[in-house]
């Protein structure tokens, strides 16, 4: 799979413009507005011609025997009530993901779900070719547009066996040691690829960020929107856009917050061997239960040695547990993106139709493995908020980290802290 911002393939860009709210109806309406961009109003209208739409009838390219964006489109009809057209403006788009049979294009506005767009197409001089094609917003944050013929066709193996979704990077509590613990924690589970998307951080923590993008293990999309949310609403763009950022690029894939470790317990080898034990081809989803770990302090603000890195690192500092939460309450998922069709942050809202069967969601059992949730008490005053409601999963106990890990993890968080900041000459 290959991604470009705006730019896809040879230079054709898609622009997403003109939203209208569609209709209750069983097909869009074929009115398209005429409009023009800058370089056809500079140099004289252009001659509009229908473009050559790939409408392939294999069977990749049906949905249950359904034209692909038909069956889109059936599925929110049937997800939602629409009883009025809106225009939107001020439409904030993402990027752009090439698939075998259409470009997907992820956008970061908010209630947007349902509204209709046109896909344009702009070749190397900034000509717009042909008419646009009508689509929608549906699911939350995503946009299928038809490809052309003529398009090269994507390779479809996996870069990756296993790889994570970081949620979006927010707030002001110091992250630089959260995000270094983290890394090399889910790097010693068999994590290959970290796919981050930042709504706002520090210059500090951006060194460590900007590190681990320069030995190319991590990619980041930087999330700016006109529109106002408060913090946590990031988290749903980022699970739509990974969702997508993902999709047979790896085979598995990780939706984990920055304070979560997921690990495996009386199975006793990592992550990735686990999910390399999966051949049920029905499987497109593992959920793994929480149990939450009480932090109660914030993180440092910077760097000053070892002995600070073994004093704060979660799996050192704290160790006041819950216990383990029930099936399904605040799961986190590890998914074969290419059956997931729409995503929440905790579980698989749908799945891809299958040609024999279903697509499924497996529980994994806490004996097999779970979320050490390091969960800060003070941030969105989560203590009073939902502390006791973590008492029906019993007492609170002390808990830690593996044994067999923690020094492989010290010594790899040390070494990573120390070559970013330990830099006199860099301020």
């Amino acid at each position: 799979m290959n991604k470009w911002f705006y730019i896809i393939l040879t230079y054709i860009v898609v622009l997403l413009l003109v939203f209208e709210k569609a209709p209750h109806a069983p097909v869009f309406s074929s009115r398209i507005p005429m409009e023009q961009n800058r370089t056809s109003v500079e140099n004289g209208p252009l001659t509009s011609t229908t473009p050559a739409f790939s409408s392939s009838s294999s069977d990749s390219y049906l949905m249950d025997r359904t034209d692909r964006f038909e069956w889109y489109k059936q599925q929110m009809y049937r997800d939602m009530k629409i009883n009025e057209s809106k225009i939107a403006t001020n439409i904030s788009t993402l990027y752009a993901y090439e698939f075998e049979h259409e470009i997907a294009v992820t956008t970061t506005s908010r209630d947007r779900m349902g509204y209709r767009l046109y896909c344009r197409y702009v070749d190397e001089n900034d000509m717009e070719i042909g008419e646009p094609f009508e689509s929608f917003t549906y699911p939350e944050y995503i946009v299928a547009c038809k490809k052309k013929l003529g398009t090269r066709k994507i390779g479809l193996n996996p870069r990756y066996e296993l790889s994570m979704c970081v949620a979006t990077i927010h707030g002001s509590e110091p992250k630089w040691l959260l995000f270094i613990e983290m890394i090399e924690h889910y790097k010693l589970q068999g994590v290959q690829h970290f796919y981050l998307h930042i709504h706002n951080t520090s210059t500090y923590d951006l060194k460590v960020i900007n590190d681990y993008i320069r030995t190319g293990e991590l990619e980041v999309h930087y999330l700016i929107e006109r529109d106002y949310r408060i913090d946590k609403h990031w988290h749903m763009v980022n699970v739509a856009d990974c969702l997508i950022w993902s999709r047979l690029e790896s085979k598995w894939t990780i939706f984990g917050d920055l304070d979560e470790r997921i690990l495996m317990t009386n199975y006793t080898e990592s992550i990735l061997d686990y999910v390399r034990e999966v051949k049920d081809e029905s499987i497109g989803s593992l959920q793994f239960r929480q149990q939450w770990i009480l932090k109660t302090e914030l993180m440092p603000e910077k760097y000053q040695g070892d002995k600070q890195i073994i004093e704060w690192m979660p799996t050192h500092r704290w160790h006041n547990s819950t216990g383990i939460g029930s099936p399904g309450h605040a799961v986190k998922c590890i998914i074969d993106s290419s059956k997931v069709f729409n995503m929440f942050i905790h579980n698989v809202i749908q799945f891809f139709p299958k040609q024999n069967g279903s697509y499924g969601e497996v529980g994994i059992k806490p004996e097999e493995g779970l979320i050490r949730h390091y969960r800060d008490q003070s941030l969105g005053n989560w203590g009073v908020k939902w502390l006791k409601e973590t008492f029906k999963y019993g007492p609170l106990r002390n808990t830690d980290y593996p044994e067999n890990l923690i020094g492989k993890l010290t010594e790899n968080v040390k070494k990573r802290a120390k070559y970013v900041y330990d830099n006199k000459y860099d301020d």
